[in-house]
């Protein structure tokens, strides 16, 4: 197989890096998605994807897991070039290993996977197939990208022609007793002034998110947009407002800048489609 088919074997090891690994994401699946955003960061990643479910370079991510375990790296996510829950198999697979490898002393916990929440919302049977068998083996949290939570605007956003009700994403994750966070994009198409957070944090605490992170909008080149994230000066209210909040509702994070630290620093690794090992998505 070539190289564009994810079979660049080499790690660049954490091992040989100072800094100790707080966590690790592994790009697995196809690449392909059930949405259209504008603003993909994985986009640019689909090309080294396989062509079909299943395809991993298992000898690559075990060793990846191994290495950064020795590191320090207890928290693991998995993530895609498009959509994950369009490729379970893959996601299966990656999570037996997680499991067999426990018996070597490596675990990660928490696991969490990454989600448009699409399919989630709009598969029952996809649901009952596979988020129970997710969470024996070790799933944890599905953390839902959000950008609206009007279904009118979420879709737009996705780039499809309908969003299914938040609701029930959320019901269906809890149903087999996984966590839920949601990935909340901050942009002046969507949410930007102090009170649309608000009112959104508001929202999505009443329909049971356990926890939500939320992020000005960035571009394929892993920097802020700036002329679709919000002014430095909304973020300052949106921090305050966070600030005075009482934490025994729910966990929130707004994450800016020097949030980033963790990755400019290595603390945070990415292994990518084509076998790379990075702190940065942008390693094409």
């Amino acid at each position: 197989m070539d190289k564009g088919r994810s079979t660049m074997y080499e790690v660049n090891s954490p091992s040989r890096e100072s800094k100790t690994l707080d966590s690790l994401s592994l790009f697995i699946g196809t690449g392909e998605c059930n949405a259209n955003c504008a603003h993909c960061a994985g986009r640019a990643h689909r090309k080294y994807a396989p062509e079909e479910d299943g395809i991993l370079n298992e000898d690559l991510i075990r060793q990846t897991l191994e290495d950064c375990h020795n590191q320090g790296a207890r928290y693991l996510s998995i993530s895609s070039s498009g959509e994950p829950t369009l490729s379970p198999i893959s996601i299966t697979k990656v999570l037996r290993m997680t499991e067999e490898i426990k018996h070597c002393g490596i675990s990660y916990s928490p696991i969490n996977l990454y989600s448009n929440g699409i399919r989630i919302g709009e598969d029952q049977q996809f649901c009952d197939d596979h988020l129970q068998s997710w969470k024996d083996l070790g799933l944890t949290t599905v953390y839902i990208t959000v950008h609206d939570i009007n279904e009118k605007k979420n879709a737009e956003v996705y780039g499809v022609k309908s969003y299914p009700p938040l609701e029930k994403v959320i019901s269906r994750i809890h149903k087999p007793g996984l966590l839920t966070r949601a990935n909340l994009v901050l942009s002046k198409r969507t949410i930007h002034s102090p009170e649309k957070f608000a009112q959104t944090i508001n929202h999505l605490q009443k329909i049971g998110v356990d926890s939500i992170s939320a992020w000005p909008i960035r571009g394929q080149d892993d920097t802020l947009d700036p002329n679709l994230a919000p002014t430095s000066e909304e973020l300052d209210q949106m921090g305050e407002w966070i600030g005075k909040r009482d934490p025994k509702k729910g966990k929130i994070v707004l994450l800016r800048e020097n949030s980033r630290i963790k990755y400019k620093n290595r603390e945070k690794l990415t292994l990518f489609p084509d076998g790379t090992l990075s702190n940065t998505w942008c390693n094409y």
